[in-house]
Order: structure tokens, then C-alpha cells, then sequence
């Protein structure tokens, strides 16, 4: 069995339960490789003092009914809510689309006339690898040598 039988190669032709299935295998891989960081993310949080941090705002701000802590949370879900819909908008205006448009091609006539030079001298300059051009003091090229 070969490999490129196992990768599905026309996602079109993916069912919803497939793609729906797909989507919760991928979900829950990318959990579970941020579950495996976490030790690591609350070593980093602890180093730089968030501890102290969530003592100060929480544990010990228990009589005030821990207003600094919903502020602090209000602005992480107001920023979290604007990132949301700044990368809606980008997906509903980009996808789909072709980022790049093939370039025209060009005429070997034309090439010769924006670079100065005669239609034998640029069919010559095409077909050799190596080529010695001279420019003129008036900015017309001239074929030296092709090699």
C-alpha cells in the first residue's frame, strides 16, 4: 500500500462527518500538545512572578470581592473578543482568494526595445547561458559575447 493512498488528496470529496471528524481529532491533538507545555508555561509564570501576581489580585483581595481580578479578566476577554473578530474578518475577506496572479508573458521584441537592444542580439542573449553585454554611453546594449 502506498503512502499517498492513505492521505486523503481531494478534500472536496470529504463528507461533513469526515471533515467533522477531522476537525475534532485536530482539536484535540493541539490540547493535548498544550497540555503537554503546561509544567513548563507555569515554571516560565512563577519565574516572572504571575504567582505573586495572582495572589495579589485574587487570594488576597478576597474581602473586596476580587474587583482587580475581573478587571484584569474583563481586558483579556475584551482583547480575546477583538482578535476573534480582526481574524473573522480577515478569513470572510481572504479566503478563498489567489494571493498571487501570474505574471504575463512577455515578447522577446519587447523585452529587446525596454532594454535597448536589437530583436537577434535578445534572441541570443535567450539562448546562450552566458552572456557579455556592453552598454554604451547613450544606454544601448550591445551583445559582446555569448557563450
Amino acid at each position: 500500500m502506498k503512502a499517498e493512498s492513505i492521505v486523503i488528496q481531494r478534500p472536496e470529496r470529504q463528507s461533513a462527518a469526515q471533515k467533522l471528524m477531522f476537525a475534532i481529532v485536530t482539536v484535540a491533538a493541539w490540547v493535548f500538545w498544550v497540555f503537554l507545555w503546561l509544567p513548563l508555561v507555569t515554571l516560565g509564570a512563577w519565574a516572572f512572578g504571575l504567582h505573586d501576581a495572582w495572589l495579589q489580585l485574587h487570594v488576597l483581595d478576597r474581602e473586596e470581592d476580587s474587583g482587580n481580578l475581573r478587571i484584569v479578566l474583563g481586558c483579556a476577554m475584551a482583547s480575546a473578543a477583538v482578535f476573534a473578530a480582526w481574524s473573522m474578518y480577515n478569513y470572510k475577506r481572504f479566503a478563498g482568494r489567489q494571493k498571487r496572479r501570474g505574471n504575463a508573458p512577455v515578447d522577446v521584441v519587447e523585452t529587446a526595445r525596454s532594454i535597448g537592444a536589437t530583436t537577434d542580439d535578445a534572441l541570443r542573449m535567450q539562448s546562450h547561458r552566458r552572456v557579455v553585454v556592453r552598454v554604451a554611453d547613450d544606454g544601448f546594449m550591445s551583445l559582446d559575447d555569448a557563450r
